[in-house]
């Protein structure tokens, strides 16, 4: 995450993950909510780097961390329902 600091990657991790249980229809503790978007940054980060896609700044974090943490929740989501 280019131009964000440690502190305000676990914020945007945070609310990533808040915005992605949304999304999702989902309910989760904050811990969850750190972890998801923490494991979603890094899985949007790498999604827009293997695209060629450079996101700087904290909006831009805030959207590879949302688009990441939803592709990271999306599959317990489908299998949780059955």
């Amino acid at each position: 995450m280019d131009g964000v600091g440690l502190y305000a990657q676990i914020l945007i991790g945070m609310l990533a993950g808040w915005f992605a249980a949304l999304a999702l229809g989902r309910r989760h503790s904050l811990f969850t909510y750190m972890a998801v978007g923490l494991v979603g940054a890094v899985l949007g980060h790498a999604i827009a780097g293997g695209l060629d896609i450079r996101l700087v700044g904290v909006w831009g974090s805030l959207i590879a961390a949302t688009v990441g943490s939803i592709l990271f929740l999306a599959p317990f989501a489908i299998f949780r329902r059955r």
